[in-house]
């Protein structure tokens, strides 16, 4: 007989499974087969997350009489946050509820709350204060918030929050409510929050704070208002787990990956990945096969010198843009650098890999230009997935990228034009060389004999 503390914590790990998974897989067959627990204990803990409470059915009232959008969200030691604002734009642009893959993402997002008592949670930091603080620098309003709350989570004087649950699993019950908000713009939300919580659970669960920033989500809405398609929010998804699968052996570069696969993997329909990789397709990320397949071409020197001296030119103009960069952008920015710091300090090349994206992302936004930013970040994708083509690992040196990126930042603070765009230049000219070293390498082995899945571990990875 299972004791009640041993339930407990297998429907703990059931709950979280998505912030510890190596990759984002969501049915109840795959969390099953990771926990060590039946199909049906996981359906039996998901559907506990719907019986009647009397603070989840005020939430569904709330977001019954009013249309609001997830901008701000925290856990820390003595509690988890969210925080809803209203949407101006008319009710009816909007597609009612939340879909499958976002009310999976809510799962997930709320679990958080079930670690913040474990003992590596106790880092330095304000979640509270931060996200008030954050909320404030990126124009969002309190006065018409909804505000949720868990623990002792601390609210500013004078803000009364719509709900205060005292207790974590009750927590995990808002679920139920939560899936009333608008799948557009808050499926685009749940996309960057979640891979941001799993990002924060893996870097050590230090007090965790995040808001949508104001000015990309106006934009954002815009264009999502006139394509609200559930794909969207599932193409970052498709391509971080054929990356990862090209990275860990799952997928090789040039065979055929199959949609049913990835529906499996993603736990999402067959249809909604199609439309995804249609996007992914159009970015030149992947290669259509046939309809039901696709497949990630080797790169060619060629091809990674091109994007390369793409992302050296349009770069150059990203980085003297952002010498005029806002106060709030210029944290932005700051903030990965120095978690990019923290990452060197504990050698955790993975995580410094996936910072310096951030840290370019934001940069390129930063620029305050409205074409060229989303170019760049395409172009980044590209050549971090050339990266991942090549069966490669993360050795290019933490401390290496640490040195570029804060380089380029400083010269940009400085306004010192010419010092960030050769900083610039310095680092795509690295990371081209590092690249091109490999291709020759693997080039000269595959004439030779024929690669072999253990040969493709082998070969280094992460260039900048």
């Amino acid at each position: 007989m299972v004791r009640a503390s041993d339930r407990s914590e297998l429907k703990r790990a059931v709950l979280t499974a998505p912030l510890w998974m190596q990759s984002t897989k969501g049915s109840s067959r795959q969390i099953a087969e990771t926990v060590g627990v039946s199909q049906s204990f996981v359906a039996r803990t998901w559907r506990e997350l719907t019986e009647p409470d009397r603070s989840v059915e005020a939430v569904r009232a709330l977001l019954g009489e009013q249309h609001m959008v997830l901008v701000g969200f925290a856990v820390g030691t003595a509690g988890s946050c969210l925080v809803l604002n209203p949407v101006r734009a008319a009710r009816v642009r909007f597609a009612a509820g939340l879909s499958i893959i976002s009310k999976r993402r809510v799962r997930g997002i709320l679990a958080a709350d079930l670690l913040r008592s474990a003992p590596s949670a106790s880092g330095a930091g304000n979640p509270d204060r931060e996200l008030w603080d954050l909320l404030a620098s990126n124009g969002h309003r309190l006065d018409e918030a909804i505000v949720l709350v868990s623990g002792d989570f601390a609210v500013p004087p004078g803000l009364e929050p719509a709900v205060r649950v005292p207790d974590a699993w009750l927590w995990q019950k808002l679920v139920a409510a939560l899936d009333m908000l608008p799948e557009v713009p808050t499926g685009e939300h749940l996309a960057d929050l979640e891979w941001r919580i799993r990002r924060w659970y893996h870097g050590g669960r230090t007090p965790f704070s995040w808001t949508v920033d104001r000015k990309h989500t106006t934009s954002a809405e815009a264009r999502l208002m006139d394509a609200a398609e559930p794909w969207t929010v599932l193409a970052e998804d498709v391509l971080a787990a054929i990356r990862q699968g090209l990275v860990d052996g799952t997928f090789s570069g040039e065979s055929e990956i199959s949609l049913g696969k990835l529906s499996r993997l993603l736990g999402a329909p067959v249809r909604d990945v199609r439309s995804a990789i249609r996007a992914l397709t159009e970015d030149g990320l992947v290669t259509a096969a046939r309809s039901d397949s696709v497949v990630v071409r080797i790169p060619t020197l060629d091809d990674v010198t091109e994007t390369y001296m793409a992302r050296r030119a349009l770069g150059a103009i990203v980085v003297r843009a952002a010498s005029r960069w806002s106060p709030e952008a210029r944290v932005r920015v700051l903030k990965h650098l120095e978690e990019l710091e923290d990452s060197v300090r504990r050698n955790d090349v993975a995580r410094a890999h996936h910072l310096d994206m951030d840290f370019q992302i934001a940069l390129f936004e930063s620029s305050g230009l409205n074409r060229i930013p989303a170019i760049m970040e395409t172009l980044t994708k590209q050549a971090f997935m050339h990266f991942a083509v090549l069966g490669a690992r993360y050795t290019f040196s933490p401390k290496k990228i640490l040195e570029q990126n804060t380089a380029i930042f400083e010269a940009i603070d400085a306004a010192d034009l010419r010092a960030a765009t050769m900083s610039w230049q310095a680092k795509m000219e690295d990371g081209l060389s590092y690249l091109a070293q490999h291709i020759k390498a693997m080039d000269q082995q595959r004439s030779a004999e024929q690669q072999t899945p253990e040969t493709a571990a082998s070969w280094p990875h992460n260039a900048p």
